[in-house]
């Protein structure tokens, strides 16, 4: 039998609700790289909704094993971090940005865990410590979405503009870097690893057709 409400009930849901308020606000006012057709830079909130979108139809489709509805709850949480810390971009990143990076949304972390309510607290909390498969798929599929969003950007080229990437070679050497990091980390997921090639080689296409260079 659930146990009867009370007006201190009411009173700690009101402010947990506007403490979450307050930090989704501040989620969506973080900026990622990639931008939209309008040349709008992708936010954080907006990025947290298109990964979840996509990893809780690919985990139904062709990973029945994960709870497609815990997928999703990792990818509303998966970057909650950031609204302290804000967004860097991995790609190209050095070893040393990289470590100072970690470290950085380490610390947000261990305080934002602090700070929330219980529910999402736990949840974030789980996730970052990356043994649950569905964890593990979530942060998978995020390293997916930069190109995606980069192929919808229409003449928003965030590779070309943002990172200087103007030759098909100099793209190739970037992406074969990141495959062996992320087939090292990943080598469960090899389906998505396969998916993860066809996105980048549509990628390619499109950034190279839009500056008029040759992708071969």
């Amino acid at each position: 039998m659930a146990r009867k409400l009370t007006d201190k009930d009411a009173q700690q849901v009101h402010d947990y609700l506007l403490d979450l308020s307050r930090l989704a606000v501040r989620f969506a006012e973080v900026e990622r790289a990639p931008r939209y057709p309008s040349g709008k830079r992708e936010n954080d909130a907006e990025h947290s909704y298109h990964l979840a979108l996509l990893a809780t139809e690919l985990a139904a489709d062709y990973y029945p094993e994960l709870d497609a509805g815990l997928v999703a709850q990792y990818s509303i949480v998966h970057d909650l971090p950031e609204a302290d810390v804000g967004d860097t971009w991995t790609f190209g990143i050095s070893d040393e940005a990289r470590a100072k990076k970690e470290l950085a949304e380490k610390k947000a972390t261990e305080k934002l865990i602090r700070e929330l309510p219980p529910y999402t607290a736990q949840l974030l909390k789980r996730y970052e410590k990356q043994i649950e498969p569905e964890a593990r798929f979530v942060r998978f599929v995020d390293k997916l979405t930069p190109a995606i969003i980069n192929i919808m950007a229409g003449d928003a080229n965030t590779f070309v503009e943002d990172h200087g990437i103007e030759t098909i070679e100099k793209l190739n050497e970037r992406h074969a870097a990141r495959t062996a990091r992320l087939k090292e980390m990943f080598p469960e997921f090899e389906f998505i690893h396969e998916v993860r090639e066809l996105i980048s080689k549509t990628s390619a296409e499109h950034i190279f057709k839009k500056t008029g260079k040759k992708t071969n």
